[in-house]
């Protein structure tokens, strides 16, 4: 089937009103759990923009507690993630049942602006766009783009976030999935699971890595029920719990368990599976650090995490 590539003008739109008094429908942002939903509202401006609203616990169970009185910052991605999911089903017409699979996915916090917790949740308004749209001839929908955010919180803007995702449908999904569609995670074998407080983890549930028999860090999530990266069962090991397992490996690694994220960016280049064993490996890259996951012999996702000391907050 043909293809094309569309990135439209932008224009000017009214500004709508937000609400952040109720959670969106949680089946358009793919979560089973109400509590775990963010998003609380959104608006399409035109021409590829839309107006959108989350908001974040003030003391959210799922992520690692932030430093001082500031949020996690992985709140931003699992933003991007559901932003999204939304984005595409209720405004792009992309079928409920659809797979949405994470191409790249990154964002940047900005230590000076962002967010104080108050008494309350704090009420983000993100600013989305979507461009680098690929459609395929005989579909209503798109089957790639590119989504960026811009984060505030009031009229202070505090973050960005950009990632990519491909759209497939469930029939397109199980072709490429093959035998894999309906995998499951191995039986426990010798490894030695790291601490939470080795890893900065809030909980051992939280722990993505462990030692096997030769030291190397294998990327072993503890808990399979997590109320994060395991809402739902998941024939591969999902992209966000890719992205904290490397955050993990490089706390471990630098020796500086406590560092605070302040940027990070991911490229996953196909799924990593749930078998064969797959090992994060990290090294210091200019003023952060690189990442890659490897498995098989073969690279299945890399990026790049930065930080600030948690003496600085």
């Amino acid at each position: 089937m043909k293809e094309s590539t569309e990135s439209p003008p932008f224009g000017r739109a009214t500004v709508p009103t937000l609400s952040w008094e109720r959670s969106v429908p949680r089946n358009l942002v793919h979560r089973k759990s109400v509590a775990e939903v963010l998003l609380t509202d959104g608006h399409a401006l035109g021409e590829d923009r839309y107006l959108l609203a989350a908001q974040w616990s003030r003391s959210h169970t799922t992520f690692r507690p932030g430093s001082g009185d500031r949020h996690d910052p992985l709140l931003i991605a699992e933003t991007l993630r559901q932003s999204c999911l939304y984005v595409t089903q209720r405004f792009l017409g992309v079928p409920r049942r659809s797979k949405a699979v994470i191409k790249t996915i990154g964002f940047r916090l900005d230590p000076a602006t962002e967010p104080v917790v108050g008494y309350g949740a704090t009420d983000v308004t993100c600013r989305a766009r979507v461009y680098d749209v690929r459609r395929t001839e005989g579909l209503a929908w798109p089957v790639a783009l590119s989504l960026s955010l811009e984060l505030s919180a009031g009229e202070t803007e505090f973050g960005t976030a950009e990632g990519r995702a491909r759209i497939l449908t469930e029939d397109e999904y199980a072709r490429l999935r093959g035998t894999r569609a309906d995998a499951l995670p191995p039986p426990g074998e010798d490894i030695r699971r790291l601490p939470p407080t080795a890893v900065s983890a809030s909980a051992p549930g939280g722990v993505m890595l462990a030692r096997d028999g030769t030291g190397s860090l294998r990327v072993t999530p503890a808990d399979l029920r997590h109320p994060l990266f395991f809402d739902h069962p998941s024939d591969h090991i999902p992209g966000m719990a890719l992205l904290e397992a490397a955050r993990q490996a490089v706390c471990l690694t630098s020796g500086n368990p406590s560092a605070r994220l302040t940027a990070c960016r991911m490229t996953a280049s196909r799924f990593t599976d749930w078998d064969p064993p797959a090992y994060v490996t990290c090294e210091p890259a200019g003023e952060g650090w690189g990442f890659r996951v490897t498995q098989g012999g073969g690279v299945t996702a890399e990026g790049g995490v930065w930080w600030e000391p948690a003496s600085n907050a």
